[in-house]
């Protein structure tokens, strides 16, 4: 199993929509949610959760209420009721993105603006940053990071491990990893890392049907 869906968000959430997506997450997660200073964050981390929860709920046949879940030691989230579902997260401007796999996953989605390109210079490889300079620099630099961010999630180690420590044009043959496009516009980049070679099955869904799924 590896699936990921992409939700859009067409529509801002009414105050009764927020509201009543809040009664499905946590008691320790409604309370992050409420921390957030600016809106769309505070927005993103519930519709996440939310998507989470229920991409979850139709893989494993548990409903929200029996989910339970606990963090490993970097603070990936993971899923006590079944360790073999492995889901991740990734959210930027008005998409929200959720993997789930029956292997370890992650997942990184960025919208796609200018950027002083000298970020490169500290979090790439010397490879990364020859790839970057060859073509379309935006682009691609958008290209490597979304896909070094995946695979950092997909270990599970967080900032743990630096981004300069690994190139994504690696190959290890003890245990090879695949980079999957999820999708790419001229708004935003969206990257899966995995031990799955086949792509995944991917679902773009809109805020009225995410709206219809949940209540």
């Amino acid at each position: 199993m590896f699936r990921v869906v992409i939700f859009t968000i067409i529509h801002e959430l009414s105050q009764k929509e927020h509201d009543y997506l809040l009664t499905f997450i946590s008691n320790y997660k409604q309370e992050r949610v409420k921390k957030f200073h600016f809106f769309r964050d505070a927005r993103n981390c519930l519709l996440g959760d939310c998507l989470a929860r229920i991409e979850i709920c139709r893989a494993t046949g548990l409903s929200n209420n029996q989910l339970e879940f606990s963090t490993n030691a970097y603070g990936k989230p993971v899923l006590v009721n079944n360790p073999h579902i492995h889901f991740n997260i990734s959210h930027a401007g008005n998409y929200i993105t959720c993997a789930i796999a029956s292997k370890p996953v992650g997942i990184d989605v960025e919208v796609v603006k200018h950027i002083d390109l000298k970020v490169a210079e500290r979090f790439f490889t010397s490879c990364e940053r020859s790839y970057i300079t060859n073509g379309n620099q935006i682009q691609r630099f958008f290209e490597v990071w979304t896909k070094k961010e995946s695979q950092i999630k997909w270990e599970g180690k967080g900032l743990h491990k630096p981004l300069d420590s690994f190139s994504v044009f690696d190959f290890n043959e003890q245990k090879p990893l695949f980079y999957h496009k999820i999708f790419q516009n001229d708004e935003a980049i969206c990257h899966a890392c995995s031990e799955h070679q086949a792509p995944p099955h991917v679902e773009f869904i809109d805020t009225p049907i995410f709206m219809r799924s949940i209540m």
